[in-house]
């Protein structure tokens, strides 16, 4: 009996010695925490606490201050006039004014690193902004914002950072930024490069596979540059999230929306490379209408066409066909891809005649006709003059460096407005002051050009008379003029 008395006391004795053990390592544990409370609540209260007055106690009670993730008004911050930095309660939290000086101090206490999650960059100068080149010194940084600064390109590309995974480039002059700018940035999921001056991108950024959201909006983009990848790289395209929000400024684009300019530059260039005529031509969108109506214009010159193309994309305003081989246009008249082309390039190709536009609608409603250099010798005078006499919007027609048959030149004549003195006068006869509209009043004045030219052709016969009478004077009698007796 004893002998089982002993062991039983001996089982509960270990039993109790296991059980005080367990019980100072929770309640060390729990003092630990309450510690850690303590210093972190103690260090939150020496910047965020307010003391609140009472009629009859003051005490200090702690009210949470919402700190600010962004820039305005950031020329008030006393640390601004000297651009230097200030780390909040907030933990890894580092906020810059006006610079960076005093930032490496920040970062390090007794030669240790601290921890820096979220760096917040206001107004920053061209000459600090280069030194961002610097921020592996932030390891464990996840959030980046810079805002007003007065730089205008980032002259750097991120270094490798394996946390840093939002970046805010905001409201600063930023004009240009590299496709390769954040190549190294392995997490990075969001970029906000909206309100900067940005007029275009190189191409689309070269961003990690698990980026999520690029912000492009409010920046000045010019759409006559390259941004159809908007559209061609759909994989790419979509990662901008405010896409639709994007507005062309440019002249010939302005307040117009770039999805939409981009659209109809991609549905020409694809129309033309389905048909193999315009294949190896360049079509591109001149202008959009006010009611958002595209114009294009394609160029198919020096390509050995010797005919005209038989398709144009719907909306096609110009035609650039020059250096070809063409010798008929009679597409013009027939074929309806040619009704709304208001613009005909056709110089140095083979066209003999062009008295097949008669009376068409094409003729009637053009607004350029370029057929120097071909192989015109003639052609029905009244035809053009029917077809300007109803075409308002016609404004130049060119046919220079043609082998003209002239015998029918005497026939040529004017035509303008009724009640003109010149309606019908043939242009042979036309005299300089009805070319250059003189009043017939001044006709026996002398133009002051005219007398200018006199002026001169006489100086020339004084200067010419003067030079052989010097010559016989020496050649007949040995004398040189007086006034090179004159000269030291």
């Amino acid at each position: 009996m004893a002998m089982s008395y002993r062991r039983s006391v001996f089982i509960n004795g270990n039993s109790f010695v296991s059980s005080l053990c367990l019980l100072l390592a929770i309640f060390g544990s729990f003092a630990v925490g309450v510690a850690n409370a303590d210093l972190v609540a103690g260090q939150q209260s020496l910047t965020l606490t307010t003391p609140i007055s009472d009629t009859t106690t003051s005490t200090s009670q702690i009210i949470p201050k919402r700190v600010s993730n962004s820039c305005a008004n950031w020329e008030n911050e006393p640390v601004a006039t000297d651009g230097n930095c200030s780390r909040l309660a907030q933990p890894g939290l580092i906020r810059c004014h006006g610079g960076i000086n005093n930032l490496q101090r920040l970062n390090s206490k007794h030669g240790k690193l601290l921890p820096v999650r979220q760096l917040l960059l206001c107004g920053l100068p061209q000459a600090a902004f280069n030194r961002l080149g610097e921020l592996q010194r932030f390891p464990q940084l996840r959030s980046l914002t810079i805002e007003y600064g007065d730089f205008t390109e980032l002259t750097f590309d991120f270094p490798e950072m394996f946390h840093l995974q939002a970046i805010n480039i905001s409201w600063t002059n930023l004009t240009h930024i590299s496709s390769r700018t954040f190549k190294r940035l392995h997490t990075l999921k969001i970029l906000d490069l909206r309100w900067n001056q940005l007029i275009q991108l190189e191409g689309p950024l070269i961003l990690p596979h698990t980026f999520q959201q690029l912000y492009l909006a409010g920046n000045p983009w010019n759409c006559t540059r390259n941004f159809k990848w908007l559209l061609l790289q759909p994989d790419k395209g979509r990662l901008v999230a405010d896409r639709d929000e994007l507005i062309c400024t440019d002249g010939k684009y302005k307040e117009l929306q770039m999805m939409l300019v981009m659209h109809y530059k991609v549905t020409v260039r694809k129309e033309c490379e389905s048909h193999e005529e315009l294949r190896n031509c360049t079509c591109l969108m001149t202008y959009m209408h006010k009611t958002y109506t595209p114009h294009y214009t394609i160029i198919c010159s020096n390509l050995q066409f010797n005919r005209l193309p038989s398709y144009l994309p719907v909306n096609t305003s110009s035609l650039y066909i020059n250096d070809n081989l063409i010798s008929d246009v009679s597409p013009l008249r027939d074929n309806p891809h040619y009704r709304e082309v208001v613009d005909m390039q056709l110089s140095n190709n083979r066209i003999t005649n062009i008295d097949i536009l008669e009376d068409t609608y094409w003729l009637q409603n053009f607004r350029m006709l370029n057929l120097h250099g071909n192989l015109l010798r003639k052609f029905q005078v009244y035809a053009l003059d029917n077809a300007l006499e109803d075409n308002p919007q016609a404004i130049r027609l060119l046919f220079s460096k043609n082998p003209w048959h002239c015998t029918y030149a005497y026939n040529v004549t004017c035509t303008y407005s009724n009640g003109d003195e010149l309606r019908h006068a043939k242009v042979l006869s036309l005299t300089r002051e009805d070319m250059c509209n003189v009043d017939p009043v001044d006709e026996w004045f002398m133009h002051p050009i005219d007398l200018l030219n006199c002026i001169f052709a006489s100086l020339i016969l004084l200067i010419l008379g003067k030079l052989g009478y010097d010559y016989y004077f020496y050649r007949y009698h040995g004398k040189v003029p007086w006034i090179v007796l004159k000269m030291p």
